[in-house]
């Protein structure tokens, strides 16, 4: 009985290390894509006016193409039946962008922020939910 609670146990504390491995793999990625999205996002709304919905659209997309393929490679080593997963992976996003644009809404013209740290709140906001999403449905293995 003790030796099966010890594997039982054992195996759990694996499972925890190479979920929380995984975490900070997706975190790593997170920080590359926002560094892309707030880059970009940057660049269209501050530098050349561009409305900040349709540039957190444009932003958001090539963030999220960033990170398929990054959370692909990297983070989850799971790179079968990519088209399948890049439309799980982007739907789930699709879900973050309309949450995301939503709460830009909310924070800039409703709360009168600053859209750079409306951007960085709302991206934080999404990402979290979007990790547990991914990794149960995106990139689970069989």
């Amino acid at each position: 009985m003790r030796t099966m609670i010890s594997r039982m146990s054992s195996s759990y504390i694996r499972s925890l290390n190479s979920d929380t491995i995984k975490f900070v793999k997706y975190g790593m990625v997170g920080v590359l894509g926002l560094v892309v999205d707030l880059g970009i996002f940057y660049l269209m709304n501050k530098m050349l006016g561009i409305n900040y919905a349709v540039t957190n659209v444009v932003s958001s997309t090539l963030a999220i193409i960033h990170n398929f393929f990054w959370n692909s490679y990297f983070t989850f080593r799971v790179t079968d039946r990519m088209f399948r997963r890049f439309l799980s992976f982007y739907v789930i996003a699709l879900f973050g962008l309309a949450i995301g644009t939503g709460l830009l809404a909310l924070f800039i013209d409703g709360l009168k922020m600053d859209s750079m740290l409306a951007k960085l709140i709302s991206v934080f906001i999404v990402a979290i939910s979007q990790f547990f999403f991914n990794k149960k449905l995106t990139f689970r293995t069989r």
